[in-house]
């Protein structure tokens, strides 16, 4: 069906012309904008979920949610709608490179370097989302794509916001379609005890934590929890403790150990209640260790901690208040 497509026209404008991947909602296809010739991604509804208008809903959610985030290290997105045939669409920057995943696949593990240069940008895309009131809630290295720019430098982007969570603010005008009761949405392997717990209880904090599982697992090359079955997965990531970074990746300096297993402390109280802290925690921990990190990395690590008054924020000695909690 998705290759039916193929050489079709959405919306009388972005030809689609190649398909680069499919997901639970939706299929990605590389397209042609029809006047421009512009190279483009345009990511279109699976037709089982088209019908639903809570799929539709939670779709275009995605597209506003990186839409709202003017950011280097988020995808852009062009354009959304519906077109004549009924048929939802996304349309976004189309990037050249692979997922963090694919490389950790092939290389199974990265230098404290490589690590911070990835993620430290893409920590500071994810605090921005969080001023704006949004989670992520399904922060992966399936979700972070290695990006080259036309000159060929690294440019990690985050990618799907699809299971997103738009916070409710007094102060923002900012909402979202509610889950429904029992639906758990997210990858397993990186959902933080609470949210395994209680499915409603999404916080930054639960980013937070999912953060913390992406940079143990590039430092290590392995997950902190692992089973065969997602049921025993989840009660282990909910009732039990993880193998210390400092086990499984003993060559990693541990300044950096004791900032990332901040990330992973069941107890929110003891845990990093904002990304800044997180970042300022590894910022702090490659200077102290001399692991030397790119210019560009170094000016969004700085911006990530620098308050809007410009003084510079200093490493966080303790954990968060762990009273960040926003419920539906």
């Amino acid at each position: 069906m998705d290759d039916e497509r193929l050489g079709t026209i959405i919306a009388d404008r972005y030809q689609l012309d190649r398909v680069l991947g499919r997901g639970g909602m939706g299929v990605v296809y590389e397209g042609t904008h029809k006047w421009t010739q512009r190279k483009l991604a345009v990511k279109v509804l699976q037709p089982h979920v088209a019908h639903s208008e809570i799929a539709v809903k939670r779709f275009f959610q995605e597209a506003r949610a990186a839409a709202a985030l003017s950011h280097p290290n988020v995808v852009d997105v062009l354009d959304l709608g519906l077109d004549d045939a009924g048929d939802a669409y996304i349309v976004l920057e189309l990037l050249a490179g692979e997922s963090l995943e694919d490389r950790l696949r092939r290389e199974g593990s990265l230098s404290p370097t490589d690590t911070l240069d990835i993620l430290l940008p893409i920590l500071d895309a994810l605090g921005l989302a969080h001023e704006h009131g949004i989670i992520h809630r399904d922060l992966k290295p399936a979700n972070i794509f290695l990006a080259r720019d036309a000159r060929g430098r690294l440019v990690p982007k985050l990618l799907d916001f699809g299971v997103a969570k738009l916070l409710e603010r007094v102060d923002a005008n900012i909402s979202s379609p509610k889950t429904r009761p029992g639906a758990m949405l997210g990858t397993v392997h990186y959902m933080a005890p609470e949210f395994v717990l209680h499915d409603d209880a999404v916080t930054r904090q639960c980013d937070v934590w999912s953060m913390g599982v992406v940079l143990y697992r590039c430092l290590s090359g392995a997950l902190p929890f692992e089973a065969a079955a997602n049921t025993t997965l989840l009660v282990m990531i909910a009732s039990t403790d993880h193998k210390p970074l400092a086990v499984r990746a003993p060559d990693v300096p541990p300044g950096i150990v004791v900032a990332v297993e901040g990330a992973l402390r069941r107890e929110l109280s003891e845990r990093y209640a904002k990304v800044d802290e997180l970042v300022a925690a590894l910022l702090a921990a490659a200077d102290a260790s001399g692991v030397e990190l790119a210019a560009a990395t170094r000016i969004a690590a700085i911006a990530s901690i620098t308050p809007p008054g410009g003084d510079d924020t200093e490493a966080p000695s303790g954990r968060g208040s762990g009273d960040d909690t926003i419920a539906d």
